[in-house]
């Protein structure tokens, strides 16, 4: 591959990647800083969090999944320049999306008790996360719209946009936290709910800010009318769906896995529910770079297809594979050695910074393989269309490694939370192999466009 291609990559994904990936920084940055606000009340009360939200990261999971399996047409109508098709992309997204929010919505706020002591029995814990979840449970008709846009957004290479709301929205929530949380500038404290009221408020502003920032941008392609938006028909409906239901019950039933994990886990104590919770938040922030690199890559290789550049497709992607593989080792090494500093800001027991420094070592010696696995399934594959293969390979993966190794050595083994996170991984293992070979098989490149 000559220099001038090796530029163009490196240009279209600092154009496309590093934005999300600075998002993400801040959202997971913030994140870890709730964590350690909430985390200073006590494990309980972290716990009681991360156990509400298992409900609002399956939501955010099923709605993500909906969004991208969109916005692989997004990308690939962008690449053809048929912007009116995209605005009909975006309808579709609205109507499915805030449709799936508002039951959600309501299902949640009339049995809020019972959500959370799906994951967790401890009433005391319960309360608190009942609490948080009735207020908290607001935030996803929002979020929906929000999705929608930023999705859509990143597939039109505009990722400034939602880089830019997502950093006014991630302040706000972590200042707004402080405040609420510990009773700050004469305001009651209000311990979790005060989490809870700034994640809503957060989620309002982002919307807010993400409506002007297109609706007054000049050039915007996303920019319509109610009717260019909801003009699409029943025939287009059923084609993009049939394409985005794989990535839906791919990233929902990956999300339900994932937390059935922590059903297992709460079998054990809260202390080591509240190491699992911090230590993969802190996991989050080291691999945000590879979350903005898989994106791009997603968006590049469809824009790609779109124009019906198979083989540049396909030696691009060849060339970001390499630059992860270069880039993921030393992250590792990094969030290897960050436990003993993030223990400085947790009011812990010793057995619970025990537990989060272990649960560190083990994810720093999967991170470069969760990486590789981020860049296959929702990067080059998901770009290429090749949603049932990813479907197949992520909730088979959970569902027949990932959570019978959880309960077997939770719920029977009773081992503690660190060894149980290294025996559940190695589904990550087996992910990696399995997309490796799909990758070189070429069979994930699909031309959805005509």
């Amino acid at each position: 591959m000559s220099k001038s291609e090796n530029r163009r990559i490196l240009k279209l994904l600092i154009s496309v990647g590093l934005p999300i990936a600075i998002q993400n920084l801040l959202s997971n940055g913030v994140n870890l800083l709730d964590n350690f606000m909430v985390g200073s009340l006590s494990e309980d009360a972290l716990t009681a969090v991360s156990m509400a939200n298992r409900s609002y990261f399956i939501f955010i999971m099923l709605l993500f999944g909906l969004v991208s399996g969109i916005g692989i047409f997004s990308s690939q109508y962008f690449g053809s320049k048929e912007i009116g098709k995209i605005h009909s992309m975006m309808g579709i997204g609205f109507s499915i999306g805030v449709s799936f929010a508002v039951i959600l919505t309501a299902l949640i706020s009339f049995f809020p008790d019972d959500t959370v002591r799906i994951f967790i029995k401890d009433e005391r814990v319960v309360q608190m996360g009942t609490d948080y979840l009735k207020i908290a449970v607001l935030s996803f008709i929002p979020t929906s719209l929000s999705m929608v846009f930023q999705i859509n957004l990143r597939s039109v290479r505009m990722t400034k946009i939602p880089m830019m709301t997502s950093m006014v929205a991630v302040i706000f929530n972590g200042l707004l936290n402080y405040v609420l949380i510990f009773g700050k500038l004469g305001l009651p404290a209000l311990g979790v709910k005060g989490a809870a009221i700034a994640t809503v408020a957060a989620r309002f502003i982002e919307l807010t800010m993400v409506i002007i920032f297109v609706f007054s941008h000049k050039d915007c392609p996303l920019k319509g009318t109610i009717k260019t938006y909801f003009s699409y028909n029943f025939s287009l409906l059923i084609t993009v769906m049939k394409r985005s239901l794989p990535v839906v019950l791919q990233e929902g039933l990956w999300a339900i896995g994932t937390s059935v994990y922590f059903i297992a886990y709460g079998s054990l104590n809260s202390a080591s529910v509240a190491a699992a919770q911090v230590s993969m938040t802190a996991l989050d922030i080291y691999i945000s770079l590879f979350i903005g690199l898989g994106n791009g890559a997603g968006v590049m290789v469809g824009n790609l297809l779109g124009e019906k550049q198979i083989d540049k497709a396909w030696k691009y992607s060849r060339k970001i594979i390499f630059y992860q593989i270069i880039l993921s080792v030393p992250f590792s090494v990094l969030f290897a050695f960050s436990g003993s500093w993030i223990m400085k800001f947790l009011n812990f027991s010793v057995a619970g910074n025990e537990a989060t420094l272990y649960t560190i070592l083990i994810l720093a010696a999967y991170l470069p393989v969760k990486c590789m696995n981020f860049l296959f399934i929702v990067g080059i594959l998901r770009g290429g269309g090749d949603t049932k293969f990813n479907m197949m390979i992520e909730t088979g993966s959970v569902w027949l490694i990932g959570v019978p190794l959880a309960f077997l050595s939770a719920v029977v083994l009773k081992w503690p939370i660190y060894y149980c996170i290294a025996l559940v991984n190695l589904e990550e293992i087996t992910k990696l192999i399995l997309c490796s070979l799909r990758f070189k098989s070429r069979k994930w490149i699909n031309v959805l466009v005509d």
